[in-house]
């Protein structure tokens, strides 16, 4: 994927994740009917817009592993820990997309494409929908988005605490991203 300025043709321009405004959550159940949310304070990454074809877009993120927060210390050691993340053997979460096509209607998206976690990828879809196009105060061109998908944590082989902790996390995943000069 290329990650500089404009590329291809000029209707595909590329667009950097803004880490500081953007976020991964996530939602799981615990102890059968309890719900534990969290995110992860660290994205980062780049987006391809065709907006002539959006069959010609892409995206690649980075997570850092490290960042898990659910507002509990203990817990969120315990998610770092080989148990679950092992996040000094695997610090970065990836996903890179395969494939990127309309939604349901002209603000919709899918985005398929593969997520690795401690090594292990796996094939997710995220639905995505645009929220919004806008300029900064200093002509800044920016683009808000939102996906969502759902993750079985068996896939990724993070199997501690079967019968306590859901299989399935809901993830919410809000993106802003600012236009790069090319």
């Amino acid at each position: 994927m290329q990650t500089e300025g404009r590329v291809g043709s000029d209707t595909q321009a590329v667009w950097q994740i803004d880490a500081a405004h953007s976020t991964v959550e996530f939602t799981i159940k615990n102890l059968f009917f309890f719900n534990t949310k969290g995110h992860f304070g660290n994205l980062a990454g780049n987006m391809v817009l065709d907006e002539s074809d959006i069959r010609g877009s892409s995206v690649s993120a980075t997570i850092k592993a490290a960042s898990i927060d659910t507002g509990l210390k203990r817990r969120d050691a315990d998610l770092r820990s080989a148990d679950f993340l092992q996040v000094d053997r695997y610090p970065e979460i990836r996903f890179e997309s395969t494939e990127v096509e309309p939604g349901r209607d002209r603000d919709t998206l899918r985005v398929r494409g593969l997520l690795t976690i401690k090594e292990k990828s796996r094939e997710v879809l995220l639905e995505v929908n645009e929220l919004d196009r806008s300029c900064s105060p200093s002509g800044e061109q920016i683009v808000y988005y939102t996906a969502l998908t759902e993750l079985d944590r068996f896939d990724f082989e993070i199997n501690r605490s079967r019968g306590l902790i859901g299989r399935r996390l809901k993830v919410t995943i809000n993106v802003q991203a600012s236009r790069q000069n090319g």
